[in-house]
């Protein structure tokens, strides 16, 4: 067991510690502000504070940690062995910045809580976060610490190297929309027809048309068919079904369509399958148990998992409501208008609740890289060039990759094709 020795112990601490030490390397860790008991103890053992009690390892806190509230934060990023720091510390400290406290301020996106100008959704804009303004965004740069933090503390106490997660390769599907033209009302289908002229989509209208009239597939169909690929692969897959009334936001097929549910039915009988939560639920709590209760009810399993459509997430009030509603794993840990890392680790971790000052029992699953974002490139070589940045910056960290997607990504249509075709061959053959 390790044994911390800080002079007041508090919900933070015992957080952020318990993360790295417990979920990150196996290892049970307890706490003590007893001199005493921390001197007596035979195992690893670290102080976390102002002054080193002795020669113990130690690392000099930066006070975050033992605050309560949220408060102004003055952060100055310096160069640290090739890697973005802050909240320098002493030179008597084994790390020259408090890393327990610099992560904890980027995995509770501390910086979320703080007063901000919103995007046209009501959402963070990543172009205010701390990692954009310093240019460490693309980098899990929590994971690079800990790498560091992990060599030195196994040299320190001449520990053998711990075993660390395997890394791995998942898929987030999303689904806002199972199909493009099918199981629409002809009311519906009329005036997304008449949407689509105005913007001059003349190919979309009469893709539209040939559908309904039933001389074309449509072109969402064959998911199923098309996920075959991964089968065979070590890469994972999930979908997150948007299965809501119609709203602005939220251009679900009707969750009366007898189709629509059998369908929906079916592909969570193929793979892991979990709401994609309506936008309109951002702000009702009532309409995410809802959307949460509806779909339990059609795949007939209860519901651990969400992602956030439109992945608008406001803090701490979305993960609050799932938490509170039995939610035990969240897949909305990304930006929606950029590649990166939202809390600056690849790895999972904890939800911890800055206005309630504790720890959660839900898990964020942190995602990296988005099919838009792999789109933007435009050409083949580009993409390319993105995915194997990631890949390889996560794979020497032994860290997992997730990569969210749409149902749009598997379009039948001879337009996508060359994307597709690029997409596999980045996901199975790299």
């Amino acid at each position: 067991m390790i044994l911390i020795h800080t002079s007041i112990v508090k919900p933070r601490i015992i957080y952020v510690f318990r993360h790295f030490f417990y979920h990150r390397l196996g290892q049970e860790v307890s706490f003590t502000s007893d001199v005493s008991t921390f001197v007596a103890h035979s195992g690893p053992k670290m102080s976390y504070g102002d002054v080193p009690l002795g020669n113990e390892f130690f690392v000099a806190a930066n006070g975050l940690l033992i605050e309560q509230g949220i408060n102004p934060v003055d952060i100055s990023v310096f160069e640290w062995e090739g890697m973005p720091a802050f909240f320098a510390t002493s030179e008597k400290s084994q790390f020259p910045f408090d890393f327990f406290a610099a992560s904890f301020y980027l995995m509770s996106r501390y910086e979320e809580y703080m007063p901000y100008t919103t995007d046209d959704l009501g959402g963070f804009k990543s172009e205010q976060s701390l990692a954009f303004k310093y240019n460490f965004l693309d980098l899990p740069l929590i994971d690079m610490w800990f790498n560091r933090f992990v060599a030195v503390w196994t040299n320190f106490f001449e520990l053998p190297s711990f075993s660390q997660q395997i890394n791995t390769a998942e898929l987030v599907v999303e689904i806002p929309q199972l199909y493009a033209y099918k199981y629409k009302t002809l009311f519906r289908s009329f005036f997304e027809g008449l949407y689509d002229l105005g913007s001059l989509k003349f190919a979309t209208t009469f893709d539209r048309l040939m559908v309904v009239l039933r001389f074309r597939e449509d072109p969402l169909v064959g998911l199923i068919e098309q996920m075959e690929a991964f089968r065979s692969t070590t890469v994972s897959f999930r979908f997150f079904a948007l299965y809501a009334t119609l709203g602005v936001h939220d251009k679900s097929l009707s969750v009366f369509s007898k189709k629509h549910q059998q369908d929906l039915k079916s592909l969570s009988d193929y793979a892991p399958t979990a709401p994609l939560a309506s936008f309109e639920s951002t702000q009702k709590k009532q309409q995410l148990k809802q959307d949460i209760d509806r779909f339990s009810g059609l795949i007939h399993r209860p519901i651990k998992a969400i992602r956030q459509h439109k992945l608008v997430l406001r803090f701490p009030d979305t993960y609050r409501a799932y938490a509170s509603l039995g939610i035990k794993h969240d897949y909305s840990m990304q930006y929606s208008d950029i590649s990166g890392f939202r809390a600056s680790t690849a790895h999972p971790f904890r939800f911890f609740d800055l206005g309630e000052e504790q720890e959660t029992p839900l898990t964020i699953h942190p995602i990296c890289l988005s099919e838009s974002n792999i789109r933007a490139q435009q050409y083949a070589r580009k993409m390319r060039q993105l995915f194997i940045v990631y890949k390889s910056r996560l794979k020497k960290l032994n860290a997992p990759m997730l990569v969210s997607l749409t149902n749009e990504t598997f379009n039948n249509r001879s337009k996508n094709a060359t994307f597709l075709a690029t997409l596999k061959k980045l996901l199975i053959h790299e």
